[in-house]
């Protein structure tokens, strides 16, 4: 048995939010979804990758990735690079 662990349905509500907030955020003003994305990549940066997560991602990494997920709707590979 893996000691690996799913979201919780709090986390997925949370993630669920930020993408919904990076969206608006990107329909608001476009132009800055550039800018925003690569400030969420430099958080990500600092967060440990500890890979966590039954699906080997890290914790510490969802809600940014919700974020930068948001900015790009209909760009899922956007969202991964």
């Amino acid at each position: 048995m893996s000691d690996k662990r799913n979201l919780t349905s709090f986390e997925m509500g949370t993630v669920a939010a930020i993408t919904l907030i990076g969206t608006a955020l990107a329909a608001l003003d476009p132009s800055k979804r550039d800018k925003i994305k690569a400030s969420a990549e430099s958080l990500l940066e600092l967060l440990p990758d500890d890979k966590e997560l039954a699906d080997g991602s890290s914790a510490h990494y969802i809600a940014l990735k919700a974020l930068i997920s948001g900015l790009y709707p209909g760009e899922s590979n956007k969202s991964s690079e």
